[in-house]
C-alpha cells in the first residue's frame, strides 16, 4: 500500500523537467504519496505524458490516432492529479545554490525562475546526427519524438514517397525499419560497421540481417556517408557513401543513436559522464536534484559499463523511485537488464542481458547453448520455429544472458527469462520450471525448459558441444558426422562431412576412427545429441554441433551451402 508522507512545515516543492515516461511517473507517484505537495512538470514541447516507445507503431500506421500516445492533456493532469504543467517551457539554467532554475517560455521568450525544494532531471536524450554535408537538408530527419513522427508521416503522404535510406544499425535504426516498412517503403540500411545488431551474437544477429534482406531491405555495411545530395526538382535524396557509391531514396531517416540531453546539469557542476551520475536512488552528485531515464547513468546489472538503453521500462521504475526518495521510502534501483524486443519486419528478435561476445570483452567465461524450438505444439497449425540462445556461468549455472528469434511466443519467453535471469537462478532452474501449456500457446517441454535441459546437460557432462565458429576453419581436424536422411544430406551439407543416418548410426560405428575427434549434427541438433550419447558412452572423442545445422547456415557460417533440409 502506498503511504502518507510524514507531516513537514509547509508542502514540498517539487519541479520536473521533461514529462515522457521517468517525468511523469515521477510527477504521479509523488501525488498520490503526498496530496499537499507542490509539483510543477515543465515540458519543452507541445506533448505531456506521451509515450515514445509508441512512436513506431503510430508511425506505421498500427496505432491509427498520434493523440493516443499521449494519455494526459496539461488540463486534464492539473484536473485529475492538481499537477501543475508548464508546456513549451525550456530548462534554461540550474541555480544549486539558490534551489531554482530559470526557464523560458519557447511562445514569448520571456524568463522567469522557480525555487525548488527537490529538482528531477528527465530531460531523455537526443538523436546523434553525424557531420555530414546535407545532413540538414529538408528530407532528413531524426527519428525518435512525436515531433519527428509528425514531420516523417506528413512528409511520406505530401510527396508520396517510396524509398527511404536509415542511417544506423542498432536499437533505433531496427525500430526504424519496423516503422516504415509498413508504408510499402523500399528501404537501404547504412551502417558504419560490420553488421548491424550489435547487442546480439554476430550468428543471432545474421538470423536479423538475413530477414531484412529476405523482405527486399538492402543492407550497406562497413559503409560511411560522406554527404547527402538533395534533388530540388523531384525533393529527392542521395546518400553518397565513401566508395562513391549512390544510394538514393525520397527521404533519410537518422537513427544512428542517442545522447543524454546533460549540457545545463554538466554546467551546474553535477557529475556527468554519459549521462548525470546517479546513486541507487536516482540521486545525483547533489542530494536535491535526482535524474531518471534517458539523461541518467545508472549502475549496469551485470557489465561495469553503464549502457544507453532508451527503454520506457526502467525509466518509468527510476521515476518512481526517485519519487520515494523524496517522501523518505529507500526502494533502491537494481541496475540496468537490457531487456528489449523489436520486430523486422516479421521476426521478433528479443534480447536480455549480455551478448556471448560482450560478456567475454568484459572478463567473464561463459558457457552458452542454442536450441531451435517449436513456439507451441508442433502439430498445432500455425506452429513455428524460434532459436534461443542462453548463456550462463561454467560453475553453478547463473543465468548471465539471452537472445531469441522468432516468429511469435518471443515475447513472452524472453519475459520469463528476465524474471529468472533477474532473480538469479541458473540454467537448472530453467530445467525445472512449471510454465502454463495449452497446445496453441506453448509445448509440454516449453522452449525454456528445453535450453535449460541442454544447458544443464551441459554442465552435467551429459553433453559436450563445438560451435559454428569452432569449426570455422578447423574442419578438417574433425570427422564430420551428418546424422540426417540421405535426402536432406544431398540437398545441403557442411563441407567434409559423411553422412551416416541416425538409424543406420550403430551398425556404421565401425566405419569411424575412434582415435580421431567427431563432431555429428542434424539440422537442429536433436538428432545430432541422440548420435553423441551412443558414441560418447562406447567411447568415441565426439561432439554435438550447437544449433545444429540450421544455426550453422542461418548464422552466417554456412555461405553458400543450399537448404539445410529437415531432421
Amino acid at each position: 500500500m502506498e503511504g502518507i508522507v510524514e507531516s513537514q512545515e509547509g508542502p514540498i516543492k517539487i519541479i520536473i523537467v521533461g514529462s515522457a515516461a521517468g517525468g511523469m511517473s515521477a510527477a504521479l507517484r509523488a501525488r498520490r504519496l503526498d496530496e499537499k505537495a507542490s509539483i510543477i512538470l515543465i515540458e519543452k514541447g507541445s506533448y505531456t505524458s506521451y509515450t515514445n516507445s509508441g512512436v513506431p507503431s503510430s508511425l506505421g500506421g498500427l496505432i491509427e490516432t498520434d493523440t493516443f500516445l499521449i494519455r494526459q492533456s496539461p488540463a486534464g493532469l492539473k484536473d485529475r492529479f492538481n499537477l501543475d504543467v508548464r508546456d513549451r517551457t525550456e530548462l534554461v539554467s540550474i541555480s544549486r545554490e539558490q534551489h531554482s532554475i530559470l526557464v523560458r517560455q519557447s511562445d514569448t521568450g520571456d524568463t522567469y525562475y522557480l525555487s525548488y525544494d527537490k529538482l528531477i532531471l528527465a530531460q531523455g536524450a537526443r538523436p546523434i546526427t553525424p557531420t555530414v554535408q546535407g545532413i540538414d537538408g529538408a528530407s532528413v530527419f531524426s527519428f525518435q519524438t512525436m515531433l519527428g513522427l509528425e514531420q516523417i508521416k506528413r512528409y511520406i503522404a505530401d510527396n508520396r514517397c517510396t524509398s527511404a535510406v536509415i542511417l544506423g544499425g542498432g536499437y533505433l535504426a531496427l525500430k526504424a525499419v519496423e516503422s516504415l516498412y509498413n508504408f510499402g517503403l523500399r528501404m537501404s540500411i547504412i551502417h558504419v560497421h560490420e553488421r548491424i545488431c550489435e547487442d546480439f551474437d554476430p550468428d543471432i544477429g545474421n538470423f536479423v540481417q538475413s530477414e531484412l534482406r529476405k523482405n527486399g531491405i538492402q543492407l550497406y555495411l562497413n559503409a560511411r556517408v560522406r554527404n547527402i545530395a538533395h534533388d530540388t526538382i523531384d525533393e529527392g535524396c542521395s546518400a553518397i557513401l565513401d566508395n562513391e557509391a549512390h544510394v538514393p531514396a525520397d527521404l533519410i531517416v537518422v537513427a544512428t543513436g542517442l545522447t543524454p540531453r546533460i549540457e545545463i546539469a554538466k554546467e551546474s557542476g553535477l557529475e556527468c559522464r554519459t549521462g548525470v551520475v546517479v546513486k541507487q536512488f536516482m540521486q545525483s552528485s547533489d542530494p536535491d536534484i535526482y535524474a531518471v531515464g534517458d539523461i541518467a547513468q545508472k549502475e549496469d546489472f551485470i557489465s561495469p559499463t553503464p549502457r544507453m538503453l532508451p527503454l520506457v521500462g526502467p525509466a518509468t521504475q527510476q521515476g518512481r523511485l526517485a519519487a520515494d526518495h523524496i517522501m523518505k521510502r529507500a526502494l533502491p534501483y537494481r541496475g540496468d537488464i537490457g531487456t528489449y524486443s523489436c520486430k523486422v519486419p516479421h521476426l521478433t528478435a528479443a534480447i536480455i542481458g549480455l551478448s556471448v561476445e560482450r560478456l567475454r570483452e568484459i572478463g567473464y567465461y561463459p558457457q552458452s547453448v542454442t536450441v531451435h524450438v517449436p513456439d507451441r505444439a508442433g502439430y498445432y497449425p500455425s506452429s513455428q520455429q524460434m532459436t534461443l540462445k542462453v548463456s550462463f556461468q561454467p560453475t553453478g549455472g547463473r543465468l548471465l544472458g539471452a537472445q531469441i528469434i522468432g516468429r511469435s511466443g518471443v515475447d513472452q519467453r524472453i519475459d520469463v527469462l528476465s524474471t529468472a535471469f533477474q532473480a538469479g537462478m541458473s540454467i537448472f532452474d530453467l530445467e525445472l520450471l512449471q510454465l502454463s501449456y495449452a497446445p496453441q500457446y506453448g509445448s509440454g517441454k516449453d522452449p525454456v525448459n528445453v535450453v535449460g535441459m541442454v544447458g544443464s546437460n551441459l554442465l552435467r557432462g551429459d553433453l559436450h558441444i563445438v560451435s559454428p565458429s569452432d569449426l570455422d576453419g578447423h574442419l578438417h581436424d574433425y570427422q564430420i558426422i551428418d546424422v540426417r536422411s540421405t535426402e536432406n544430406f544431398a540437398k545441403g551439407h557442411i563441407p567434409s562431412a559423411r553422412n551416416i543416418p541416425i538409424d543406420e548410426l550403430r551398425e556404421s560405428l565401425r566405419d569411424i576412427d575412434n582415435e580421431r575427434p567427431v563432431v555429428v549434427y542434424s539440422r537442429v541438433g536433436y538428432h545430432g545429441y541422440l548420435a553423441y550419447r551412443t558414441m560418447v558412452q562406447l567411447g568415441y572423442k565426439v561432439a554435438n554441433l550447437d544449433g545444429g545445422l540450421k544455426l550453422f547456415v542461418e548464422g552466417g557460417f554456412g555461405i553458400g551451402l543450399v537448404s539445410s533440409g529437415s531432421d
